[in-house]
């Protein structure tokens, strides 16, 4: 039914009871995954991501100093891997990290994309993997509600005839609703030109279509990634059951706060949210998001032609602040931006600027959030988290206009120290070259000047050092092209990766790490 029949029709969806009923009976960490940024035979990683196009010189993205900044570190691994193997190696990566399901970017057009849901919903069935999944609704421009509607129904019908309604890997509700995910999602619907009722009624009506399509019963959850208006957010709760917040950063003023009050008031489901970085690797065509897809466009583009963004999230900072703002929310689902959005650089997934850095706060912050003991309760743990250079310096000769598209968050000297956060069995000392700090029991943070050179962490009780981290990558005070990615690594990174990667040889960020001959011309 098209939306203005729909509006002649008595509104029989807003406030209904189920709106009020919680989302989940249990505390989850859910990611949004990329789906098909996944290796495997036959499957490369797109250009954004490709490792081909890392290192400065040797390839075809040389004018520009290397397209991509990223390196996943299962790029090797899963070269010659099935779609399976390739899948259950995520699921794995995810639960050691943290995490307990996927919502899948699930956008209008990419067909092949099912077959890798299906992959994630076999694999995890055969080999009895708790893990959870469903679909995130995506930016679904362009046709009628009715063409949206009808492919996304015939996709999702060809994924639950093979998986089955009843598969218990399913994201529900306690009263058997899927989740389902939205992210300008709202694009779904054909909302009417002076229409009488509010844009979420529409929105809602559309849902109901696809979900009547499918067989299902939906509990829609709505994304903001704006500074919502009251009047806004009170119509799509008299329609939603639920929101999530996508990347707005911490700030005293963050959004979430009104937000979550609004939901309690109105008895919907306010989800948290965090993301440990924001920096597109993804070159952009100056002045819009609109990305280059592939490396020739790129090139051809050139350096004037192109821009980077990126936001200022302090390090850990946001990452943590926005943990502290659900725990203290007492939220029932925490959202990670993202599982492994390589291109826009808040992954999780291990690589190598990244590595498990983020991973050990999002397991300690979980711990917190449910009140279980820290799963590094009997240790010592160190994390180190730095830029590569200070945000004062021009980079030469790859200097690529970095846009900051969060104004007001932090200011950007905020990222110019070196950040150890510590996670200890009881006090002791964090040395960073010739500075000492104190340090409590618990989890705890504390910044120390930044210097080209080494990063080498040390975490002493009394005479005995008890952790360390000596990260192989440097800060520089020459850097030869823009990257305000942020560079992580734990104390645990050594056990972390030989789990997942077994005895392979691990790629490592070493750009200025003077002790490398060759500057990341092979990895």
């Amino acid at each position: 039914m098209h939306a203005l029949a729909a509006c002649a029709q008595e509104d029989q969806l807003k406030n209904i009871p189920e709106l009020s009923l919680p989302v989940a009976d249990k505390k989850m960490v859910i990611a949004h995954c990329m789906t098909n940024i996944i290796r495997y035979k036959g499957h490369k990683l797109e250009d954004s991501c490709n490792p081909d196009y890392y290192a400065p010189t040797g390839n075809i993205t040389q004018p520009l100093g290397g397209l991509t900044q990223v390196y996943v570190t299962s790029d090797k691994l899963l070269q010659n891997a099935s779609l399976d193997e390739a899948v259950e190696f995520e699921m794995r990566a995810a639960i050691k990290s943290g995490i307990d399901g996927f919502q899948f970017y699930y956008t209008l057009g990419n067909t092949d994309w099912d077959d890798i849901i299906k992959a994630y919903l076999r694999v995890a069935t055969k080999k009895n993997i708790d893990f959870k999944f469903t679909f995130c609704i995506s930016h679904p421009y362009g046709s009628t509600e009715t063409e949206k509607i009808a492919e996304f129904a015939k996709r999702i019908n060809s994924i639950m005839a093979e998986a089955g309604h009843d598969n218990k890997h399913w994201l529900r509700t306690p009263d058997g609703r899927l989740f389902i995910y939205m992210w300008y999602g709202e694009a779904l619907a054909d909302v009417p030109a002076n229409a009488p009722k509010p844009e979420a009624y529409y929105v809602a009506h559309a849902y109901k279509r696809l979900a009547d399509a499918v067989h299902e019963k939906f509990a829609c959850i709505y994304s903001i990634n704006e500074e919502i208006t009251p009047k806004k957010l009170d119509d799509y709760l008299d329609y939603f059951p639920a929101t999530w917040v996508w990347t707005l950063a911490y700030t005293d003023h963050y959004a979430g706060w009104r937000i979550a009050e609004t939901c309690k008031k109105r008895n919907r489901t306010f989800m948290g949210s965090t993301f440990a970085d924001f920096y597109t690797s993804k070159l952009l065509k100056k002045g819009t998001w609109d990305m280059f897809h592939y490396a020739e466009e790129a090139v051809k583009a050139g350096i004037p032609n192109v821009e980077r963004k990126y936001m200022i999230t302090g390090l850990s900072y946001n990452f943590r602040k926005l943990w502290e703002f659900g725990i203290q929310q007492n939220v029932s689902v925490m959202n990670i931006i993202t599982w492994n959005d390589y291109p826009e650089g808040h992954h999780i997934a291990p690589e190598i600027n990244h590595n498990d850095g983020f991973a050990v706060l999002l397991n300690q912050y979980k711990s917190m959030w449910k009140k279980e003991a820290s799963p590094y309760a009997n240790k010592d743990v160190a994390v180190v988290f730095f830029k590569k250079y200070n945000h004062t310096l021009q980079p030469d000769p790859y200097n690529i206009k970095v846009v900051n598209f969060q104004e007001g968050a932090l200011p950007a000297s905020s990222e110019d120290s070196v950040e150890v956060v510590a996670i200890l069995q009881a006090p002791g000392m964090i040395c960073v070259k010739n500075t000492q700090i104190n340090a409590p029991f618990g989890l705890s943070s504390h910044k120390f000047a930044a210097a080209s050179g080494a990063v080498n962490v040390a975490v002493k009780r009394g005479n005995a050092v008890v952790a360390e981290v000596n990260p192989p990558e440097w800060i520089t005070g020459k850097p030869y092209r823009s990257d305000r990615i942020t560079y992580a690594l734990s104390s645990e990174y050594e056990a972390f990766a030989r789990d997942l990667f077994g005895d392979m040889p691990l790629a490592t960020s070493h750009e200025y790490n003077e002790k490398y001959e060759v500057r990341n011309t092979k990895h």
